[in-house]
């Protein structure tokens, strides 16, 4: 016994002592715990998470301290990274990257703190090549630049300053690429002015007479018949649109090879696959239907490689660059941004019932009955033993009805939901309600298994609108209003259940202004149930009666008021005229523009700066005089027709020409007709050395125009050939060549015009035997000057000093030449995002006239005023002078923006002659910081 006392007290003692150790450790990690979460809500974050992890490793088998300090490192953690993220936007990279730090140091094993950290770095190493970039393109050196700025794009996508610099790179090599094709384009023989006219030709012939004159080089496909003759008389025509009717006459096609040199091939479908050359465009479709928009332009442009990527809404085409010019412009009229409206919609449901209930209710009826016997049956002589005890009778019950009950209730409802155009919107307020269903289903065995369902439909207010914005600026709702509520349930067999649903339901169609307000009302249920239960007889006294009946009355009477208002968030986009107005060529051939002989002003240029196409050109320049070539007096030479198997002409080359004999004028050759022909042999005047395009856009040509005996000579005697008498040929030799034209030579080509013309000639000069052409001055070459001299009305720009950023300046509309204008329409344009309206005001021609001040119809988010200088009554724009003047604000700085003017219609006086006014060439300028 002694013994076992001595052993348990042996282990009792260690026992104690874990007992008290495990005690004290429960106790130092529970102080350790609290510790760590107060030092966390102090701020002192990585202090308390490491208690927090001590008290988690002295005491492992707790699970709270694990669970609190798993969910405070990955709190404290994320808000580290968040600021870390947030940092990083506003560019501070170096609070980012310590705020990554820090959260790698809470966990070390945090993917996203590690990718921030490396994003930090990259970001670093991004800006150092963004800087080296910007000098690249400061420099100039923009393929450069593009490439080091793609290396950060490629890197990381959604960089801002990478996206920016990129789209200005691209917008600048843009601008470059095009001003070098605006000034290809000013050099190309294409623009030259030329005058033919040719009566049933040989084409290769008239294709020699402006490779001669124009120095266009010409190059035939095989399949090009050699016989093909044309008929044509062109006066001051560019060498392009005479070309283009030559060929449209034939059936035949070109290919531009450079600024001088076009291939020509048959029209057919074959030939226009082997040579016709295709680009593939991809369009973003922002705010329309890929889908429709393709359909459009398979249905409207017969586009055949298309493809639909629904996933970005993108069109990828593959066309001529022409049709893809025209479907860019259908797509644009199509890709608008749909209208949205606000819709205020207000319900409001008033129910009133009266519910009442007065009276005595009396039994129905009642029961005598008699007792049963032994066997339950009762016999007749037993019957007639029966007393009044042996009676029963059902107990009889009687009520008192004293009930008057009155409910009004109002029920509003007033949602508020935005919805876009052609889109159905639909408001529920009310209430699913479930109706089971159970069905009952044999089974083998004779008994049955019930199925059961719920479906549910809804109850209350239901509201569906169809909005669609009208340009004008009204609403037009389609609307669909119902109101439903439960009159009674009805319970069906096998315990299925179902609903009599009462229903009032209005749809119509409205148009309201924006921000008008209608109410809809009229929707009235009006119900009077009265109901008596009366003792027959002594119920239907007049007075006395009302103590013998039950009176029962519900009234009820519910009315719903709607009202809805619209109001435009976003108005309809509506598509420019000049996209939604738009040439697309033949039936056969798609282009951008009309087929049209355009006149020679639009050749070879009114003023310094304006393109052949009346666009601004980029590269305009002051031409200096010596740059002028002068006009070359027309020359007429007869010469034979070329027989069909005469070969390709190339440069005005004609192959194995006989040599010249000696009776010929010096530097002329002559071309034999085939022996048979019966034609007469006339010189013709070999070619000269063509002096070097010129890319300064010159005046309204002024070439002499072929005289009506020119024109009257009989053409049975001999074909003519083109009249080549180059730019360098002198005066005498012209004379000499027209002297030496056979009196029986029947010319049909009068001349061929070069690309310098000389102010307007009389018709006189062309009927003298010498003619002389004025030499064109370096001012009319330059700025239009000799469009006054000729007085033709014309407008330019005046001078403008530097403008710097913030600050507003005025430049002013100069007035030549007016005589008998009355009404001056026009419009502005000008990039809004750098320049910003702000008054107009008249100038001394139009102050003359009457015009006090200037309404101008000004949108100045699309850059464009509209205006209309309208002289009084009896007066008349005339004279030379400052128009008007035009005040602008500077936004923001830029390198190269500009003011552009565009005439409308112009609307001149009675009796005078009609004359088309030189707009002035866009204002270039320059905005310092």
């Amino acid at each position: 016994m002694r013994l076992i006392q001595t052993m348990s007290k042996s282990w009792l003692r260690p026992a104690a002592m874990l007992l008290i150790v495990g005690a004290l450790a429960g106790c130092a990690a529970h102080q350790l715990h609290s510790d760590g979460q107060r030092q966390i809500k102090e701020g002192h974050v990585a202090e308390g998470l490491a208690n927090m992890r001590e008290a988690m490793r002295q005491d492992p088998g707790n699970l709270p301290y694990k669970l609190d300090y798993i969910n405070r490192l990955d709190e404290e953690t994320k808000k580290l990274i968040r600021q870390g993220d947030e940092q990083r936007s506003a560019g501070d990279t170096k609070a980012a990257r310590n705020s990554y730090l820090d959260a790698l140091q809470l966990d070390g094993s945090n993917e996203r703190a590690r990718r921030g950290v490396s994003d930090i770095d990259m970001d670093m190493r991004h800006r150092d090549i963004l800087a080296e970039a910007e000098k690249m393109d400061a420099a100039g050196k923009w393929d450069m630049a593009r490439e080091r700025t793609m290396v950060v794009i490629l890197e990381n996508p959604a960089n801002p300053n990478a996206q920016l610099l990129l789209r200005k790179i691209n917008t600048e090599i843009d601008t470059q690429h095009r001003a070098k094709e605006a000034l290809t384009a000013s050099q190309s023989v294409m623009k030259k002015p030329v005058t033919l006219q040719f009566r049933d030709a040989n084409l290769r012939m008239v294709f020699e007479a402006l490779s001669r004159t124009t120095g266009l080089n010409v190059i035939f496909d095989r399949d090009v018949r050699p016989d093909l003759k044309t008929t044509i008389f062109v006066h001051e025509g560019s060498v392009e649109d005479t070309v283009n009717l030559i060929l449209l006459q034939n059936q035949l096609e070109k290919k531009v090879l450079n600024v001088n040199t076009m291939f020509i091939y048959p029209a057919t479908a074959a030939k226009q696959k082997e040579y016709q050359e295709l680009k593939v465009r991809t369009f973003h479709i922002s705010n329309g239907d890929a889908k429709y928009i393709l359909t459009v332009l398979k249905s409207v442009l017969k586009i055949k490689d298309a493809l639909v990527d629904e996933r970005t809404n993108t069109l990828v085409l593959r066309d001529t660059p022409e049709a893809l010019d025209v479907a860019a412009k259908v797509i644009a009229a199509h890709d608008l941004a749909d209208a949205e409206v606000m819709l205020e919609v207000e319900v409001l449901e008033i129910s009133r019932d009266r519910l009442t209930d007065l009276g005595i209710s009396w039994p129905n009826s009642a029961t005598i009955s008699t007792p049963t016997g032994a066997a339950g049956a009762l016999t007749l002589g037993a019957l007639g033993d029966l007393t009044r005890g042996q009676l029963q009778v059902t107990p009889f019950s009687l009520g008192i009805g004293f009930k008057l009950q009155d409910t009004d209730a109002n029920l509003l409802a007033s949602p508020r939901i935005r919805v876009r155009d052609h889109e159905k919107a639909k408001i529920l307020i009310g209430d699913k309600v479930p109706i089971i269903t159970n069905t009952v289903t044999p089974i083998q065995t004779g008994a049955s298994v019930v199925t059961g369902s719920i479906q549910y439909i809804d109850v209350g207010i239901k509201l569906e609108a169809e909005p669609h914005v009208y340009p004008e600026g009204e609403v037009g709702i389609k609307l669909n209003l119902e109101v439903s509520n439960i009159v009674k349930e009805i319970a069906g067999p096998s315990g299925s259940l179902a609903y009599q649903i009462g229903t009032r339901s209005a749809t119509t169609s409205l148009r309201l202004r924006d921000g008008e307000t209608q109410v809809l009302g009229g929707l009235i249920s009006d119900s009077d149930r009265n109901a008596a239960a009366k003792v027959p007889g002594l119920g239907q006294l007049p007075i006395i009666g009302r103590l013998f009946s039950e009176h029962n009355g519900d009234r009820t009477k519910t009315e719903i008021v709607l009202s809805i208002t619209p109001r435009i968030i976003r108005a309809q986009g509506i598509a420019e005229d000049t996209m939604r107005d738009v040439w697309s060529g033949t039936e056969t051939t798609i282009h951008s523009g009309q087929f049209r002989l355009d006149p020679i002003s639009s050749v070879s240029g009114t003023s310094n700066g304006i393109s052949s196409n009346g666009m601004p050109r980029v590269d305009a320049a002051p031409v200096p005089a010596a740059a002028v070539v002068q006009p070359a007096p027309p020359v007429v030479v007869a010469t034979p027709q070329i027989p069909p198997a005469t070969p390709a002409i190339l440069n005005g080359v004609v192959p194995d020409a006989p040599t010249p004999s000696a009776t010929q004028p010096q530097g002329f050759d002559a071309v034999s007709p085939p022996p048979s022909s019966g034609y007469q042999t006339a010189p013709a005047p070999a070619p000269a050395p063509m002096p070097p395009p010129t890319p300064a856009p010159m005046p309204e040509s002024a070439t002499p125009a072929p005289t009506d005996q020119s024109a009257a000579l009989p053409t049975d005697k001999v074909l003519a050939a083109p009249a080549v008498a180059p730019a360098t040929m002198p005066v005498a030799e012209s004379a000499a060549a027209i002297a030496s034209t056979p009196a029986n030579a029947a010319p049909v080509v009068v001349a061929a015009a070069i690309p310098a013309m000389a102010a307007d000639v009389p018709d006189k000069s062309v009927q003298s035997a010498n003619p002389v052409a004025r030499p064109m001055s370096n001012a009319s070459a330059g700025d239009g000057s000799a469009n006054t001299a000729t007085g033709r009305p014309q407008i330019t720009w005046g001078k403008l000093e530097h403008v710097k950023a913030g600050d507003q300046f005025k430049v002013t509309l100069n007035a030549a030449s007016f005589d008998g204008i009355h009404s001056l329409p026009f419009y502005i344009r000008y990039d809004p995002r750098v320049l910003s309206f702000v008054s107009a005001s008249p100038g001394e021609v139009s102050s003359r006239v009457g015009v006090s001040n200037i309404d101008p119809v000004i949108n100045d988010a699309a850059g464009r005023i509209n205006m209309t200088l309208d002289a009084a009554n009896g007066k008349f724009f005339a004279g030379s002078g400052a128009l008007m003047s035009l005040t602008f604000a500077a936004k923001t700085s830029s390198r190269q923006t500009q003011v552009d003017m565009q005439l409308a219609q112009l609307g001149i006086a009675g009796g005078s002659a009609l004359r088309n006014i030189s707009r002035p060439q866009p204002l270039m300028l320059k905005i310092e910081p």
